[in-house]
């Protein structure tokens, strides 16, 4: 372990790991921690589409 990655955050991977049965390894982990934190910072596309301009009228109202 590099003094990179302290020992509490390995701790908090194995956990979430083991809390996600889709992920396998710990760069999986990494990889999904990373794209949820960029996503939600505006990094990176959420994937969601919303409805278009011409498409917006009084009945999709929110």
């Amino acid at each position: 372990m590099s003094e990179l990655y302290k020992s509490d955050l390995e701790q908090a991977l194995k956990a979430f790991i083991a809390d996600h049965p889709g992920i396998h390894s710990r760069e999986e982990a990494i990889a999904a921690v990373l794209e949820n934190w960029f996503s939600t910072h505006g990094y990176l596309p959420t994937g969601q589409t919303g409805t278009r301009p011409e498409d917006l009228d009084a009945t999709n109202d929110d």
